[in-house]
């Protein structure tokens, strides 16, 4: 099922197939972009393949299509960013929570959490000393091509 203009589709629906395409890619058929849905959506591709109701030799040549592959990358790169932004969203509440647990009557649960937040304390230095030394690097490298 998609959804398109405000109106549920099939994709066996004969007025879904004749949609004019869509999505931003007009290289595209209307099945291809509901094959990468499916795809997208779904934990295999013949799990995908099925919902979308294309044959495993229809799919596997679409895979191998560079359209195709892009449009795929691009919806999977728009999932990533969504969950990841949903992650960061949570990250303050997940610090409060180990905040609150270093007052725990527990001295196991105190322990754990401290361990915790020093262990990420100490991850997150490592990667901004990392970032700034990639940053070096990167500009010296500028430089030496301007040079």
């Amino acid at each position: 099922m998609i959804i398109r203009d405000g109106q549920e589709f099939d994709q066996n629906d004969q007025n879904y197939t004749n949609l004019p395409k869509f999505g931003g890619n007009m290289e595209l058929s209307n099945r291809q972009l509901l094959a990468i849905s499916q795809i997208v959506a779904s934990t295999t591709l013949e799990e995908a393949r099925k919902r979308a109701g294309v044959s495993k030799g229809t799919l596997y040549n679409w895979l191998r299509d560079d359209a195709f592959k892009a449009e795929l990358k691009r919806q999977r790169d728009e999932v990533i960013k969504e969950a990841l932004a949903r992650l960061k969203s949570a990250i303050t509440k997940a610090v409060e929570e180990l905040i609150k647990l270093m007052d725990s009557n527990k001295a196991e649960l105190r322990r754990l959490a401290s361990k915790d937040i020093l262990e990420y304390a100490l991850k997150s230095i490592e990667l901004e000393d990392i970032e700034e030394r990639l940053n070096k690097i990167e500009q010296a490298i500028s430089q030496k091509k301007q040079t």
